[in-house]
């Protein structure tokens, strides 16, 4: 049954990703209809990623308290109906189409703020730590198919029906997922009528903590000095900021350097996506096979993540210095995608570890940190750059971010939780 709660869990996430993604599909639509400017549609892009970062700590706070279950039923269904509500223009006309939009996707960044946290404790409960990272890995895969297979989903319906139209089409699964998921799922596996006693002995090695809802008043000061949760933070600020470029200036960047044409940059930039999915797959994997091998949380977590860091950084250089036209750039680009990505499972993967029954407050300061380095990409890291160094040295920035994710694992801790005052000493 765990691994039909996987599945459900990767469905959402997919849903999640299509519904972040439908509006940079319909942009130009919008432009048209309503007479408004890139500058506008953009404000309406980034005003999600603000809101979701800044939520994504009090949103934790609150699936701390009210379990996983109930947390991804509410959150769900306000996450589709926000979604919904960028169809504003429907009832009340063209003249405030961009407001309801905007609206719309600052609510959305709040709502979704509290799904991945509950997320991460549905694993806590449902996985054992020897297969957490395969897990985390395949969940995190679901995210960038989902916003593939959402742009090529919304392209289709623009044709067919009103732009605001597809607001509304994609809340609906959105809402048809949380009510399912509220009526099949349990919180613990023991509750749950389908898991065998085989199962049931199985999980019952999982960590009380990690079961726990959290109970009084949440010790912030000490969370926030834990040395632990500050280097998987700063290695999730880092390591965000990079992969946001395949969804921002990947395309932009293959036109100018490479003088591609629109479409055959962005049918590009799909490969690297896709290498996103293999490596945060693999990444998973490997990180489980070193766990049964060596029986090390610092070897599975802090050696895939460093390595594959160094490997991925290696490639984005060999992009930089590679001058043999798009297809091989993209091909270098793609194998650094899959490198850079192994590390994804091992962060989710640690915060369940270190997290005990703040598991979601924990996950979301490092996805608030993660958030925050893509909000601020473009404009304070990838423009300054390139104006100093040229537009062809984008590979070399990603480089930068990569390596220094990868030198805060080496002082990430995975043993213990962020309260336990030993947690250095366990090995």
């Amino acid at each position: 049954m765990r691994y039909v709660v996987l599945a459900g869990l990767c469905l959402m996430a997919g849903i999640a990703y299509v519904q972040r993604g439908c509006l940079g599909s319909a942009e130009t639509t919008i432009w048209a209809n309503l007479g408004v400017s890139q500058a506008d549609t953009g404000g309406a892009l980034e005003i999600f990623f603000l809101t979701y970062a800044l939520f994504q700590i009090p949103m934790g706070l609150l699936v701390d308290r009210w379990g996983a279950r109930k947390s991804l039923l509410f959150f769900g269904i306000l996450s589709a109906l926000t979604l919904a509500l960028g169809a504003g223009v429907l009832l009340l006309g063209p003249a405030t189409g961009l407001s309801f939009v905007i609206v719309s996707r600052a609510l959305m960044g709040v709502a979704q703020a509290g799904l991945f946290p509950a997320a991460t404790r549905c694993f806590a409960t449902w996985f054992p730590v020897q297969r957490r990272a395969f897990a985390t890995g395949f969940f995190q895969a679901f995210m960038s198919i989902g916003g593939a297979s959402g742009s090529f989903i919304a392209g289709s319906l623009l044709v067919a029906v009103y732009w605001p139209w597809v607001f509304v089409i994609f809340a609906v699964p959105g809402i048809i997922w949380s009510v399912w998921f509220y009526a099949w799922y349990r919180d613990r596996p023991a509750e749950h009528p389908a898991v065998n006693d085989a199962e049931r002995e199985l999980l019952k090695q999982v960590d009380l903590p990690a079961r726990s809802t959290a109970k009084g008043p949440t010790p912030w000061l000490k969370l926030a000095t834990r040395p632990q949760l500050l280097w998987l933070c700063a290695s999730q600020f880092f390591r965000a900021s990079g992969n946001v470029f395949w969804m921002t200036v990947c395309a932009t960047f293959l036109q100018v350097v490479y003088r591609v044409d629109v479409r055959t940059a962005n049918e590009l930039t799909s490969i690297p996506f896709m290498g996103v999915v293999i490596g945060s797959l693999c990444g998973g994997l490997l990180a489980d096979l070193v766990l049964a091998r060596t029986g090390s949380k610092r070897k599975s977590r802090n050696g895939v993540a460093i390595s594959t860091g160094l490997i991925g950084s290696g490639f984005f250089v060999l992009c930089y210095f590679v001058d043999a036209g798009p297809q091989v750039a993209i091909a270098l680009l793609f194998i650094a995608a899959v490198f850079s990505s192994g590390a994804n499972s091992c962060s989710y993967s640690v915060t369940i570890d270190i997290g005990g029954r703040y598991m979601a407050v924990v996950f979301g300061a490092m996805n608030m940190m993660g958030n925050i380095g893509a909000f601020f990409f473009a404009k304070r890291f990838y423009l300054p750059w390139t104006r100093e160094f040229g537009l062809a040295s984008g590979p070399l920035l990603l480089a930068t971010l990569y390596l220094l994710g990868a030198f805060c694992w080496c002082f990430v801790n995975p043993n213990g939780t962020v309260l336990d005052e030993h947690a250095e000493a366990k090995q």
